[in-house]
């Protein structure tokens, strides 16, 4: 599947407008991965209050957050991206074992090698304090970013 080399301002991508799969959906559910809920208003408005915080926590930190602190951010934007379309498909995650949710939706646009890669450099960072980017971790979130938003992946891509 192709990486993404460069990403433009003149490329639109809408707030997380990505389509998930029914089949997919379907199977999510019925494993408990996630439920079928009726009203989304105001989880909706919860998910995109939290993926503001998360930008503006990156963008107007007095200090600027390290390498580490900024794609864990990052990370958890992709968490509410994810969120937000299911949300706008009728479904909410639970919490089990929401990192295989992740890799199953994210399935669709890379290889599943290269996701749990990104998911497991995730739980290096969350665990050990020295521990450095992960170029091929970073380029692949970037690329899963832009599926749901291009200043989220532009703000990822600049960690490379």
């Amino acid at each position: 599947m192709p990486i993404i080399s460069k990403l433009t301002a003149t490329t639109a991508i809408a707030e997380s407008p990505t389509q998930i799969d029914r089949a997919l959906l379907t199977s999510l559910s019925n494993s408990g991965h996630i439920y079928p809920i009726t009203t989304t208003e105001s989880f909706i408005a919860q998910e995109t209050r939290r993926l503001q915080g998360l930008r503006q926590q990156m963008n107007t930190a007095s200090q600027p957050l390290s390498a580490k602190d900024s794609y864990l951010n990052l990370y958890d934007r992709l968490f509410r991206h994810i969120s937000l379309a299911l949300l706008n498909q009728g479904y909410q995650l639970t919490s089990k074992q929401p990192h295989q949710s992740l890799r199953r939706i994210t399935g669709q646009y890379l290889s599943d090698h290269d996701i749990q890669q990104m998911i497991a450099h995730r739980h290096l960072l969350k665990k050990t304090h020295d521990a450095h980017l992960c170029e091929k971790s970073v380029m692949t979130l970037t690329n899963l970013l832009f599926q749901y938003n291009l200043q989220d992946s532009q703000a990822c891509q600049k960690l490379i």
